[in-house]
C-alpha cells in the first residue's frame, strides 16, 4: 500500500502540535468524519481485497476492480468505487472518490494515483488527524520522491467544520524529510474568513529538529512603556547552542533590542542576555542591561559557576523589565565561584561584587574580593565521635567615597566535635565548638583597633523523644506522634563592639531557631547565651501513605542571663524568656490547606508576628488563596488571590494585596479567560504601587490570544500569574 506513505507524512511530519488535551469543547470527530467499515483486521500483514466485480485484461496488463471496493491491510482500510492497476506502467489509480482510514487519521479525495519509484498524487484531499484533532484540505498533494512532498492550496485548523473560527492557508508548501525542513509560500492566518496575518514565505522544521524562524509576537500595554509590540526571532546556530533576538517597540520609550544566547556542552551550560535601547524617549538617554550565567565541570572534582548582572541605571527593571520578580531586585550580583569536591571535604574560592540599585548608600553590601572557604563533609556516625571544621578567609571591600566604613580581611576558623546517640524513640547530641576570628582592618580612625580578634567556645546539647500511637478517625487509620524536644546552650560573653559588621544579620525567630547554636548569620557576631529551649511537636499521619494531615509545634527559650551581644544601635536583650512560637499546619482534605505561624510576646502581652495562609484547591483548574501577615510596626497586609473555573468556557482570576496601616492596595489585578473549541483569549488589567515614588499607581494590561494547535499572540503572563497566585500552575 504505497499510498499510505502520504498519509503517514501528514500525520507525523506536517503538524506536530498535540492539541487533543485542549479540544474538550469541540464536537467529537466521530460525529463529523466518515464512518469506518466494521472489518476485523488480518492477523498478519497480508493484503485483503473485496470488490463486486473484477475485470482483468491480461494482454493489456490492466486489472479493474469495481463496485464497493475495499482494500485492507492491518488497521488500514481503503474504500472506493473503482481501482485500476496498469501492470506495464506500474500505476494504481482509484479514478473516483476514495476514503482511507488509518489508525489515527482519515483522508478522502477525488482521486489518487500511485506511480513507480514511490511517486504519488492525490486530488482534492480532505484529512483528519484523530489523535491531534486537526483537519484540513489540499487541492493537490504530490509525492515527488520517497522524502519530498508538495502541497497546493493547503489549509489547516483545529476548529469544528460548522464553526471554523480560524485556519492557516498556504498556496504552496514543500516538505523535505532529507533536510527535515518545510517551506511555504503566500501563507495567511484567517480569523472568521478575514486575513489577519500574511507571510510571503516561511520555512519551518518538520519532525523534532529545531529551526531558525520567527516566534509568536507579544502585545501589551502599561503606564511605563505604553503600548508595546515585540516579535522574537529564533536562531538555531548549532545543536548545542542557539540565540533569540527580540525587537521590542514601546510607544512611550522607543525601540529596545533583547538578545538571548544559550549554550550546552557535555560539561558546561550557560546563557547570555543583553538588552539595549539607544534612546529612551521618556528617560532621555540610552539604557542597557546584561546577564551572564554559567555552570561547568572542569572534571569530577572541580566545578565553576558565574553569575554576572549589569544595568545602566537603577530604574531600568522597574520601567522596562518584563519579569515582575526582576523588577523588585535592589542588588545585582556579580559572582564567580570555583569549587573543589574532595573526599570528606570541599573548598570554595569566590569573587563577589554587587551593583546596588537602592539610592540609600548604606544599603550597599560589602564586596568579597576574594573569599576562600573550606569545610568538612564527613558522614554522621551514630554513637561515635564526629569531627567537623569550617574555615574562611575573606577580604571585604567597599566604595569608601560613597560611605565611610571599615574594610579589611577576616579569618574565621570553627572546629566542632559531637557525639550523637540515637535510637528509634530518642536522641541526644552533645556538641562542643570553638571559634576563632581575627581581622586586619583598613579605613579606621586612629583610636580603633586594627586587628581585633575573638575566641569563643559553645557547648550545646540537643535532645528529644518520639512517641506515637495508632488512631482511627472517620474510619481512617492514623499515627499520632508526640515529639518533645529540649535544647541547652552555653556561650560566654565576649565584647565584640570593636568588630565591624561586614556580612552579619540576626536570624528571624522561628521554631527551629530556638535550637540553633548562634542567633546570628555570619561571622561578625557570636551571641552570648546561657539558655534552655523547650519545644513540643505533634503530627497526624495517615498510616497507608504517610500523608501529614496535621502538625503543631510550640516552643520557647529561657535565658539564665541577659544577652549583651547585639548588632550596632540595638539594645541589650534583658527579657528572661523569648517570644512563644506557635506553628500550625493542617490539611483537612486534599482540597484544604491551612498554615499559621505566630510569635507571642508574653512580656508586652502582644502578637509581634503572625502569618495565616488558607488554600482551597478542589482540582487543577481552581485555586483560592487567602493570607494575613503581621509584623509589628513594620507591616500588616492581607492577600487574596484566585484562579477559578466558572464553567467549561470561562475562567476568572485575580489578586488583591492590601496594606491595612496605609489603607492602600499594593498590587491588584483582575482577569478573565475564555476557552472555545479551537481558540482562547485572556485579558488581565493590573494596578500596583509605583515603587519609584512609593505613592502613585501604575497600570498595566495583558492581552493574550491562543489559537489551539498553532500558537499564542500577546503578552505572556505565565510567570507573573504563578508568582501572584501561589500554587497556581499556568496551562493557558
Amino acid at each position: 500500500m504505497r499510498y499510505s506513505i502520504i498519509i503517514f507524512l501528514l500525520a507525523n511530519y506536517l503538524f506536530t502540535t498535540n492539541v487533543l488535551a485542549e479540544s474538550a469543547l469541540c464536537k467529537p470527530f466521530i460525529e463529523t468524519v466518515p464512518n469506518r467499515p466494521e472489518l476485523s483486521p488480518p492477523t498478519d500483514e497480508s493484503l485483503q481485497l473485496f470488490a463486486d466485480e473484477v475485470q482483468i485484461k491480461e494482454k493489456l496488463g490492466l486489472s479493474t476492480f469495481t463496485g464497493k471496493v475495499i482494500l485492507q491491510r492491518a488497521d488500514q482500510i481503503l474504500s472506493t468505487p473503482t481501482i485500476s492497476y496498469d501492470r506495464n506502467q506500474d500505476i494504481i489509480d482509484t479514478e473516483e472518490e476514495f476514503i482511507f482510514w488509518g489508525k489515527n487519521f482519515i483522508i478522502n479525495g477525488s482521486a489518487i494515483k500511485l506511480y513507480p519509484e514511490k511517486r504519488s498524487e492525490i486530488e482534492n484531499a480532505n484529512y483528519w488527524l484523530l489523535d491531534r484533532r486537526i483537519r484540513g484540505h489540499a487541492a493537490k498533494l504530490i509525492q515527488e520522491s520517497e522524502d519530498i512532498f508538495h502541497l497546493e492550496q493547503a489549509s489547516y485548523t483545529t476548529c469544528d467544520a460548522d464553526n471554523e473560527v480560524w485556519n492557516l492557508f498556504a498556496e504552496k508548501m514543500t516538505l523535505d524529510r532529507n533536510t527535515s525542513e518545510g517551506t511555504a509560500h503566500n501563507i495567511t492566518i484567517n480569523i472568521l474568513d478575514i486575513p489577519v496575518f500574511y507571510f510571503p514565505y516561511i520555512s519551518f522544521p518538520i519532525g523534532n529538529q529545531r529551526k531558525s524562524g520567527f516566534l509568536a509576537p507579544n502585545i501589551g500595554s502599561s503606564d511605563e512603556a505604553g503600548t508595546e509590540f515585540s516579535i522574537p526571532y529564533y536562531l538555531n546556530l548549532a545543536p548545542n547552542y542557539d540565540a533569540t533576538i527580540t525587537p521590542r517597540y514601546m510607544s512611550r520609550r522607543g525601540l529596545l533590542l533583547e538578545t538571548e544566547f544559550r549554550y550546552l556542552t557535555p560539561k558546561n551550560t550557560g546563557r547570555l542576555e543583553l538588552e539595549y535601547i539607544p534612546y529612551d524617549q521618556a528617560f532621555g538617554d540610552n539604557r542597557s542591561s546584561a546577564l551572564f550565567q554559567h555552570n561547568g565541570f572542569i572534571n569530577k572534582r572541580w566545578i565553576t559557576e558565574l553569575n554576572i548582572n549589569y544595568t545602566s541605571d537603577r530604574r531600568f527593571f522597574e520601567e522596562l523589565g518584563t519579569n515582575i520578580s526582576v523588577a523588585s531586585i535592589i542588588h545585582l550580583e556579580r559572582r564567580g565561584d570555583l569549587r573543589y569536591i574532595g573526599d570528606g571535604w570541599q573548598a570554595l574560592g569566590r569573587l563577589q561584587t554587587f551593583q546596588t540599585l537602592d539610592p540609600n548608600p548604606a544599603a550597599q553590601p560589602y564586596h568579597r574580593l576574594p573569599q576562600f572557604l573550606v569545610q568538612t563533609t564527613l558522614p554522621k556516625r551514630n554513637r561515635q565521635f564526629n569531627f567537623g571544621l569550617k574555615a574562611e578567609w575573606v577580604q571585604f571591600e567597599r566604595n569608601i567615597e560613597i560611605i565611610d566604613a571599615p574594610t579589611g580581611r577576616r579569618i574565621d576558623v570553627q572546629p566542632t566535635i559531637s557525639f550523637p546517640w540515637r535510637t528509634p524513640g530518642t536522641f541526644i547530641q552533645p556538641k562542643l565548638s570553638l571559634r576563632y576570628t581575627i581581622y586586619d582592618l583598613d579605613n579606621l580612625t586612629t583610636t580603633d583597633n586594627k586587628s581585633p580578634d575573638r575566641f569563643l567556645g559553645t557547648f550545646s546539647t540537643d535532645s528529644g523523644l518520639f512517641f506515637e500511637r495508632d488512631l482511627n478517625l472517620a474510619n481512617t487509620n492514623f499515627i499520632q506522634t508526640l515529639e518533645p524536644r529540649l535544647f541547652y546552650r552555653y556561650t560566654p560573653y565576649k565584647d565584640q563592639t570593636n568588630i565591624p559588621i561586614f556580612d552579619t544579620a540576626e536570624y528571624d525567630l522561628s521554631f527551629l531557631q530556638l535550637f540553633r547554636d548562634n542567633n546570628f548569620a555570619g561571622s561578625d557576631r557570636v551571641d552570648d547565651a546561657h539558655q534552655i529551649s523547650f519545644g513540643i511537636s505533634s503530627r497526624l499521619l495517615e498510616t497507608t501513605n504517610g500523608m501529614e494531615y496535621f502538625r503543631a509545634s510550640l516552643g520557647q527559650a529561657y535565658y539564665f542571663k541577659e544577652r549583651r551581644v547585639t548588632l550596632p544601635e540595638q539594645l541589650e536583650k534583658l527579657d528572661a524568656s523569648s517570644n512563644i512560637i506557635l506553628e500550625l499546619a493542617t490539611q483537612l482534605s486534599k482540597q484544604w490547606q491551612i498554615t499559621s505561624t505566630m510569635r507571642w510576646n508574653p512580656h508586652e502581652n502582644e502578637t509581634e508576628h503572625s502569618v495565616l495562609r488558607v488554600r482551597y484547591r478542589p482540582d487543577k483548574k481552581r485555586i483560592f488563596n487567602l493570607s494575613y501577615r503581621l509584623r509589628e510596626q513594620i507591616l500588616e497586609q492581607t492577600d487574596l488571590s484566585f484562579h477559578w473555573l466558572v464553567n467549561s468556557r470561562w475562567n476568572v482570576l485575580g489578586r488583591w494585596n492590601y496594606s491595612m496601616p496605609t489603607e492602600k492596595f499594593l498590587d491588584s489585578f483582575l482577569g478573565i479567560e475564555y476557552q472555545s473549541c479551537c481558540w482562547a483569549v485572556r485579558a488581565i488589567t493590573r494596578r500596583y504601587i509605583n515603587k519609584i515614588d512609593g505613592d502613585g499607581y501604575l497600570n498595566g494590561f495583558f492581552l493574550q490570544f491562543h489559537l489551539k494547535g498553532l500558537g499564542s499572540v500577546g503578552k505572556n503572563a505565565n510567570s507573573f500569574l504563578e508568582q501572584g497566585i501561589p500554587g497556581y500552575n499556568d496551562q493557558f
